[in-house]
C-alpha cells in the first residue's frame, strides 16, 4: 500500500527552524565550539579583549567601514544633529514605519504614507544592539518590519548607548534575554553600507541595500 506524505505548511517549517536555532543557541552558550557565541578565548586570554570604551570603539569601527555616527547628549540634541545632516544631504523627507519611534522623533520631516514607500529618500529605524568591536548594528523585523532594513537608499538608525555591547556573542545573549523563545522573524547584522565588487572587482555602494548608513546614538 502506497503511503502518502504529510504536507507541512510554511508556518510549521518556520516554527521548526526557529526551534532548532534556539536549541543550538541555548546549547552553545558559554561553549567555545560555536565561534559566533564565543570570544575566541585562548590560553593567553581573549584574542579580542573587551573594549575599554564601547562608544568610542563602535564609532571608530563604524567609520572604518564607511558608516556615519552622530553622538548626541539627549534626544533633542539627536534630532537637531539629524536635522542638520538631512539639510546638508538635501533630504527633505524620512520614511518611518515604527509608530513608537515616530512619536520620539516628532518635529522631524517624517513620512508614514505607505504610498510613498518606493520613492523614499531615506528611512529610519531603531535597532536591537550596537556591536562595538565590529562597528556593526543588529536589527530585526520588530518595530519597523523587514523591508526597512534593506530598501531605504539611506538607512538611519536611532539608538542609545545602553544598546552597546562588546561582541556579537553579547548581542545574541541580549536578544535571548529580551525575547526568550519568541524571536523576531528576521534578525540581521548590518556592517556599514551595502557594497559589492562582483563585477570586474569594481566597488559599488548600495547595490543590494542602503548606500549610506547613519547611526544616531543618544547618550543614556
Amino acid at each position: 500500500m502506497k503511503r502518502t506524505k504529510k504536507k507541512i505548511s510554511p508556518d510549521e517549517i518556520s516554527a521548526n527552524a526557529r526551534e532548532n536555532i534556539l536549541k543550538k543557541l541555548n546549547s552553545a552558550k558559554g561553549s567555545m565550539e560555536n565561534p559566533l557565541l564565543s570570544r575566541f578565548e585562548d590560553e593567553g586570554g581573549f584574542v579580542f579583549p573587551e573594549p575599554d570604551d564601547l562608544l568610542e570603539t563602535f564609532v571608530a569601527e563604524l567609520e572604518e567601514i564607511s558608516g556615519t555616527a552622530l553622538i548626541a547628549e539627549n534626544v533633542i540634541d539627536g534630532k537637531r544633529q539629524l536635522t542638520e545632516l538631512l539639510k546638508r544631504k538635501d533630504i527633505t523627507e524620512v520614511f518611518c514605519t515604527d509608530g513608537s519611534l515616530s512619536e520620539q522623533l516628532e518635529g522631524l520631516p517624517l513620512s508614514v504614507d505607505p504610498d510613498r514607500f518606493e520613492n523614499m529618500e531615506a528611512g529610519i529605524t531603531g535597532c536591537e544592539v550596537l556591536i562595538a568591536r565590529s562597528g556593526s548594528v543588529m536589527v530585526s523585523s520588530n518595530g519597523s518590519g523587514r523591508r526597512m532594513n534593506i530598501f531605504p537608499p539611506v538607512h538611519i538608525i536611532w539608538a542609545y548607548t545602553d544598546q552597546l555591547v562588546p561582541f556579537i556573542s553579547d548581542a545574541f545573549y541580549r536578544l535571548k534575554d529580551r525575547y526568550g523563545e519568541d524571536f523576531p522573524s528576521q534578525v540581521t547584522v548590518v556592517s556599514g553600507p551595502s557594497r559589492t565588487a562582483d563585477i570586474e572587482k569594481t566597488l559599488v555602494m548600495g547595490a543590494h541595500g542602503p548606500r549610506e548608513l547613519i547611526v544616531v546614538i543618544i547618550k543614556k
